[in-house]
């Protein structure tokens, strides 16, 4: 990271604002990729009034087998009421959409597809108001089958964000108050083949793109010319990128976070997912895009939150694990082992909650505009397991105001850094908590080394 730029992690400074009401859902009705920029309807009488949006973004979900074999209805039975009284939810989808057939039959390849009728129940059991669909796993059923998650999309009315006919960097609205609208835009750093699949899922062979940004400088100035874009924004009021990036089961590394940086001057918060454990929350200052004639750009030196991961969200990983085991990231043979690491098992929940103050009215509808306060902070949930293949996600209790917690949150807090941390920060939330996180004064812990991993280890067999 450059060393003219403030890159810090937030852990305290905070401020309170009222807990959102109840608010409906985002209708799950509209075209995939779609995104709605008409104005309130025209009304004299209306007064320009504050507004508050907020979006929760979760990680990733892995359609193994075992996660097949199980209810969706009983897995999300006891996700916390804020997920649900969101204005918007996202979630990766670590798999295209398709039947398990069209896998590889070489078992060392570790590849994934979600059939049709658990994705489509996926959709509509998490509420979700997109899924992201750039990942690392995006093209393991090939050209054809990424075409064919475009295509279950638009089918099942499930919008996608990082994979789409033409442009796979096309902005997806996924909440919208108040004439008040919430856009996402996601890429993947790298896919899992190297070979003709991944050239024909680049390039639409089959009638379909994924969104990438190579980590590197290529990499850097591939995000600020898609992000930057006229119009990529339009429509838009707050904005967020969601990269699919990283080391496996590791902290998040330096080169990530140069590209989480390039984005930040283009959005108001970014969401990293791929590591499979979560990560830290770090708030970097917004540098000015490369080309100041950039469409719609934000205003450098803004602190702009970034996730460095959200771990799992629904996934079989951990399930080796059991509470009389350590918490450290454990390996097996010299490699990670996300059998045996609890912190697989973890699920960070990223709040986000954008602000306007009244703004003045054209057409009934407010003038566009950045949010004026982006609070932000995360709930932490814990994938619980009964035999033979039970798996159940819960939350953590434990936080800065309830130190009691459980014996599960209260052994996770004694884990290795960074990721014990999660469980000791103002900014987690409990049940009913609002997001109250704003700035920071306090440095952030060092990140690993600037290298960029040529490649993740070899994959572990599903277990």
């Amino acid at each position: 990271m450059r060393r003219s730029l403030s890159l810090v992690l937030l852990v305290g400074a905070c401020r309170r604002e009222a807990p959102p009401g109840d608010v409906a859902p985002v209708a799950s009705s509209a075209p995939a990729s779609s995104v709605s920029v008409s104005a309130v309807p025209s009304a004299s009488s209306k007064k320009p009034e504050a507004t508050s949006v907020d979006v929760v973004l979760a990680g990733d979900a892995i359609p193994q087998v075992k996660v097949l074999g199980n209810d969706l209805t009983q897995i999300f039975a006891r996700m916390p009421a804020y997920w649900g009284a969101a204005d918007g939810r996202v979630l990766n989808l670590e798999a295209p959409v398709g039947e398990r057939k069209g896998l590889p039959s070489d078992k060392s390849i570790l590849a994934y597809a979600a059939p049709p009728a658990w994705f489509d129940k996926l959709w509509s059991v998490a509420r979700a108001s997109a899924f992201v669909a750039a990942n690392n796993h995006a093209c393991d059923l090939g050209p054809e089958g990424l075409a064919a998650t475009v295509a279950q999309g638009d089918k099942a009315q499930a919008k996608l964000v990082g994979a789409h006919p033409t442009d796979p960097w096309t902005r997806v609205e996924v909440a919208r108050k108040n004439g008040r609208s919430v856009c996402v835009v996601a890429w993947t750093t790298f896919l899992n083949d190297k070979g003709k699949k991944q050239k024909g899922c680049l390039e639409g062979s089959a009638g379909a793109k994924v969104a990438r940004a190579e980590l590197g400088k290529a990499g850097l100035e591939l995000v600020h010319q898609e992000l930057g874009k006229k119009d990529r924004w339009q429509g838009c009021d707050a904005r967020i990128a969601f990269i699919h990036a990283g080391r496996e089961y590791k902290p998040q590394i330096r080169p990530v976070m140069d590209q989480a940086l390039a984005a930040a001057a283009h959005v108001d918060a970014v969401i990293v997912s791929h590591p499979h454990v979560p990560d830290l929350v770090e708030v970097v200052t917004s540098p000015a895009p490369p080309d100041p004639n950039a469409g719609d750009g934000r205003a450098a030196g803004r602190p702009v939150p970034v996730f460095r991961s959200l771990g799992n969200f629904v996934s079989n990983q951990g399930i080796a694990w059991t509470p009389g085991m350590s918490v450290e990231l454990l390996e097996h043979e010299g490699l990670p082992d996300p059998i045996r690491t609890v912190w697989t098992r973890v699920a960070m929940l990223a709040r986000l909650r954008f602000a306007w103050d009244p703004a003045e009215l054209v057409d009934g509808g407010p003038v566009s505009a950045p949010p004026k306060h982006v609070f932000w902070g995360y709930g932490l949930l814990f994938t619980e397991r009964e035999a033979p293949i039970t798996i159940r996600l819960r939350p953590l209790p434990l936080g800065p105001l309830d130190l009691s917690g459980d014996p599960i949150a209260q052994k996770l807090a004694k884990g290795p850094k960074p990721f014990s941390d999660l469980l000791k920060s103002p900014c987690l939330l409990l049940e009913n908590a609002t997001p109250v996180c704003e700035a920071t004064t306090k440095p952030s812990p060092a990140l690993e080394p600037s290298a960029v991993p040529s490649a993740d280890p070899p994959p572990v067999p599903e277990p």
